[in-house]
């Protein structure tokens, strides 16, 4: 179905369409709460209703204030997208694993500058949302929401009747402005253009009828996947964290057959006594993110969960880049590459000083066209243009590219360590940390001394069992790599902060270990 536009058709009408071709059928579940096709686009309608009471027309934006993973996530971003709106997600940046410590001065600046003039949120939030109300120089109308999706929805505390009044799709310019932290801690908001996420989901390849778990916010990488599988006619299973025992219960219970989770969950998962006895039969698709990962533990995890693993390299400013398809991971000598380019996509690796494309297997910055690439940073024009240059996005990832088209990772650019006179790269550093017997995980990073001399540190998770010694893991470095690339000082974690994009809190491992000297809640052991 095209919109009203003659434009291509909306997703939001494809999931809708799927969800409701056997309407008594679950589509959603969260906590102990089912929904059903019917009951989601049911919810839908009275959301996209409760939006245009509140003036929400095309190219406005709403602002979203809800619990992580809660339906409603979903239901209000499918409301306003239908409507031609754009959403911005205030519950949380992906800047830790407790988005709701993100200060109100934060989210009063992601909401305006996204040019919010609707707030919706749920009872969870209330107080908080008033409070956001409070602080604006403009008041906003506020959308309350009860619980998912049966609840009252109110606008400015007036309750919305149920309406089975169907909406014209619209399409909006832009789908939502996402915020990302990336390694400073302050959240910047990447616009991402609806045409390609409705591209995305429309042409995102899907066994019929899959059943998807999301243990990542819903409001970032996970909330695409979603989105493709209930445009397949399929069915969602939401959790709020992440727990490797959890996982394997969820994928036997529910019989999932497809899921998104970071390289470290991944970790833990193979670390998982259980992991081995489980019944995972009905995995056909587990794709792992966020940074490269240690060969060995690949091949390890290829064993375990064989012809189902699949990794993808990507950015909320470029979109999905490379694809590490599931039968490369068959083949060792292809698991410290994150695969080749995703269709569509281009990469160029160039010179990060003079511009120039270099040849293959030369390490330079990676450079991206894409048609997932971002529309810019929101309210940063400057920032915009350092970052997109004659329409390709520059990554500040170091990287190469051989000669079948495979990309390499070498680690961010400003992450590179000046260790005497070498260049280190934390990300290499940690591959090999990794795959030494008892490493569960590494975080490898440079610290500047006060005399401004940089060192080398790392934060490591050990197994319980034969865990090597600090002293083993620096010959096990040296003896791979070089001397200069042994870290001189180790921090013992019990485990790694995991934010709700999957991947690991590296700010927070940082900031933790500098400070430590001696047993805390998080750090066993300081050397």
């Amino acid at each position: 179905m095209a919109n009203k536009d003659h434009g291509p058709e909306h997703y939001v009408t494809r999931i809708l369409a799927e969800a409701t071709r056997d309407g008594a059928q679950p589509v959603v579940r969260w906590r102990d709460t089912v929904i059903t096709g019917t009951e989601l686009h049911r919810s839908v309608q009275r959301v996209a209703t409760a939006l245009r009471e509140a003036g929400v027309a095309r190219d406005h934006a709403v602002a979203i204030l809800t619990q992580v993973n809660s339906p409603w996530m979903l239901i209000v971003r499918y409301a306003a997208h239908l409507l031609g709106a754009s959403v911005v997600y205030i519950t949380g940046a992906n800047h830790g694993t407790v988005t709701h410590d993100l200060p109100v001065t934060t989210r009063v600046r992601m909401l305006r500058e996204a040019g919010a003039s609707v707030l919706v949120f749920d009872e969870r939030n209330a107080q908080l949302a008033e409070t956001v109300n409070e602080t604006v120089p403009d008041k906003l109308v506020l959308c309350g929401l009860g619980h998912p999706a049966s609840g009252t929805v109110t606008v400015d505390g007036r309750p919305v009747e149920d309406v089975s009044v169907e909406f014209a799709p619209q399409a909006p310019e832009l789908a939502m402005v996402l915020y990302t932290s990336g390694t400073t801690g302050q959240p910047k908001g990447v616009c991402r253009l609806f045409r390609s996420w409705n591209a995305s989901v429309l042409g995102g390849a899907m066994h019929p009828r899959p059943a998807y778990l999301a243990m990542t916010a819903v409001s970032h990488t996970a909330g695409l996947i979603v989105d493709m599988a209930l445009a397949a006619g399929g069915s969602v299973l939401l959790r709020e964290k992440f727990d490797p025992g959890d996982f394997l219960r969820d994928v036997a219970q529910h019989r999932i057959t497809e899921t998104v989770m970071g390289v470290a969950q991944l970790y833990a998962i193979l670390n998982h006594p259980d992991v081995r006895t489980a019944d995972l039969s009905s995995l056909r698709h587990l794709l792992y993110l966020g940074c490269p990962a240690s060969p060995e533990r690949l091949q390890e995890a290829a064993t375990v969960l064989p012809g189902v693993l699949a990794q993808s390299y990507g950015s909320t400013e470029a979109g999905r880049i490379t694809v590490l398809r599931e039968a490369d991971h068959e083949r060792p000598e292809l698991l410290a590459t994150v695969g080749q380019a995703m269709p569509g996509v281009t990469i160029a690796i160039r010179d990060p000083e003079t511009g120039r494309d270099l040849p293959v297997n030369q390490i330079g910055e990676v450079v991206v066209h894409s048609p997932e690439a971002m529309g810019g940073y929101v309210a940063d024009p400057e920032h915009t243009a350092r970052v997109v240059r004659d329409g390709w996005v520059h990554t500040g990832d170091f990287g190469s590219v051989d000669e079948r088209g495979y990309v390499r990772l070498f680690g961010r650019m400003h992450e590179m360590v000046k260790v005497q006179d070498t260049r280190v790269s934390p990300t290499e550093v940690e591959k090999v940390l990794v795959g030494c017997p008892g490493v569960v995980d590494a975080c490898v990073y440079g610290h500047r001394r006060s005399d401004l001399i940089e060192e080398l540190h790392a934060a490591v998770v050990l197994s319980t069992d034969g865990a090597p010694s600090f002293a083993a893991l620096r010959d096990h470095v040296a003896q791979a790599m070089t001397p200069t690339h042994a870290p001189i000082r180790f921090v013992r974690w019990r485990q790694f902060p995991i934010n709700n994009t999957g991947k690991v809190d590296r700010l927070r491992i940082r900031e933790v270990s500098a400070e430590a000297r001696g047993e805390s809640p998080d750090v066993l052991v300081d050397r």
